[in-house]
């Protein structure tokens, strides 16, 4: 194994980070964070494709996929965090940190950030260090599997965020609750989606037939206990928790994968 691959990619993610940390530092905005977070996973496809430079069908869809969808979350998260206040979360992890604000946010959320978008790229990594030419017939089903799962996922959160930004629009709807669309099977169509496409890369990246491949399982794995259970779901539920008509619509809607809605 390569493992001076793993030091390039850590070294750009370095780099990229402690960038944008500095930004955030000048605007006093941690929340800045997020802005990174897609673009992130870019840096490190590129990185990891030019370094072992194996370019094959398998590295290569990868690279698209994610630059596809870290290019578009970058943008779509840009536009809307990127002169606004600090995030609540952002705001409540300050009000912890005392008197060294500057050191917690370099630790606490840009590297441990980076250190988590480490983890759940290593599909990304291994596809570029071992993948080889697809050649046989069982390599292109898990292919076209794993490619049908990305764009699948990545229609969810297309689309989700695309529904949610025209309610949020619509005058009428100011103080309710995002029920049609996509959202009325999930009530988290976008994390939802983003799960779905780590497993496809994963699943892309298994089309080699190659064992190292298995280790990139980590990477959908962790981003989906993530969703489900520390940063994503519980947040957004925990938020609305004393909205009854939330509570109405949780009553009746899939927390996670899509379902048609209760009765």
């Amino acid at each position: 194994m390569n493992y001076l691959s793993f030091l390039v990619v850590l070294a750009a993610l370095i780099i990229f980070f402690v960038t944008f940390f500095i930004i955030a530092q000048k605007k006093k905005n941690n929340g800045i964070a997020d802005v990174a977070w897609g673009l992130g996973f870019v840096v490190v496809a590129f990185t990891s494709l030019i370094y072992n430079q194996n370019f094959n069908i398998i590295s290569i869809t990868i690279t698209i996929f994610v630059s596809l969808w870290g290019f578009r979350l970058f943008y779509h998260l840009t536009k809307r965090n990127w002169n606004q206040k600090e995030d609540y979360r952002y705001v409540d992890m300050r009000k912890k940190w005392g008197d060294h604000q500057v050191l917690n946010a370099f630790l606490r959320v840009f590297m441990s950030q980076m250190l988590i978008l480490f983890v759940i790229s290593l599909p990304i990594q291994l596809a570029s260090m071992f993948s080889n030419p697809i050649d046989s017939l069982l390599g292109w089903v898990i292919y076209g599997i794993g490619a049908f799962l990305w764009i699948f996922g990545y229609y969810f959160e297309v689309v989700g965020d695309a529904q949610l930004k025209k309610f949020i629009k619509t005058p009428e709807n100011k103080g309710h609750i995002m029920q049609s669309g996509l959202w009325k099977y999930t009530r988290h169509p976008n994390y939802f989606g983003e799960a779905t496409m780590w497993w496809g890369i994963w699943i892309i990246s298994m089309a080699t037939l190659n064992g190292f491949s298995l280790l990139g399982f980590v990477g959908p794995t962790f981003i989906t206990y993530l969703l489900l259970f520390v940063s994503g779901v519980p947040l957004l539920e925990k938020k609305y928790a004393d909205n009854e008509e939330f509570q109405v619509y949780a009553k009746k809607t899939s927390v996670f994968i899509p379902l048609p809605p209760k009765k």
